[in-house]
């Protein structure tokens, strides 16, 4: 794979946002699709309990991301179509894994159903999120690794000479004590000469967003 190849696919994928559809289709496969849909629930019930499966959001929760780092190839202008809708949100289910689930998803998550069946959108639950300036001091796939724990997905590999890059990815929220919702989603590009053992972050991106339950206006009699 050529690295302007590699560079297109990296600029693809982060602007679609967070992990990759094969990690998500295999997550479904894998640990969630076995188990029946769970009835609908709110965001609180949903994760409150540890019984694996998919549940319903009611309601939907909605709102906006944006950029709030950008090093590297992520300084470059990204074309329109990919941003059409990549600074929107949209979470209509929560997806409660196993302990082991594939591509280090969960164990409480949640996504954006799709009309072929399957997700798009995880984001894992997490507490508390890291700082941009914590991720940003981060000079290393190591360093990283260390603030966010696995990458989501799986990596795309590419090499150059004596060069080889992976493009790393990361997706969390957490809940607001005013009801809204916190996302936090980290695209890496790592690069790994023959001459050290570390691989260097290359290229960082940082998005930033809230979302908030869609509450609609009951309907006029």
């Amino acid at each position: 794979m050529t690295v302007s190849k590699f560079l297109s696919l990296a600029a693809l994928s982060y602007c679609t946002g967070i992990w990759s559809v094969a990690a998500a289709e295999a997550t479904t496969n894998e640990t969630l699709v076995a188990l029946s849909n769970r009835p609908p629930a709110t965001l609180a019930q949903a994760l409150r309990t540890n019984l694996a499966g998919t549940y319903n959001l009611a309601p939907v929760w909605s709102g906006k991301c944006a950029v709030v780092v950008a090093t590297g190839i992520f300084k470059k202008p990204e074309p329109p179509v990919f941003a059409t809708n990549r600074y929107a949100l949209k979470f209509d289910t929560v997806m409660i894994t196993q302990k082991k689930a594939v591509g280090n998803v969960g164990p409480k998550g949640i996504a954006r159903s799709e009309k072929d069946g399957g997700y798009s959108a995880l984001h894992t639950y997490e507490e508390f999120l890291p700082s941009d300036f914590r991720i940003k001091s981060a000079a290393t796939q190591a360093e990283l690794e260390k603030i966010l724990g696995l990458p989501h997905g799986f990596p795309a590999m590419s090499s150059r000479g004596d060069e080889s890059r992976v493009r790393l990815q990361w997706a969390f929220f957490s809940v607001n004590k005013d009801a809204s919702l916190d996302t936090l989603d980290v695209t890496a590009i790592v690069e790994k000469r023959a001459s050290t053992n570390q691989a260097h972050i290359d290229s960082l991106e940082v998005l930033r967003g809230n979302a908030w339950p869609e509450i609609k206006s009951p309907k006029k009699s």
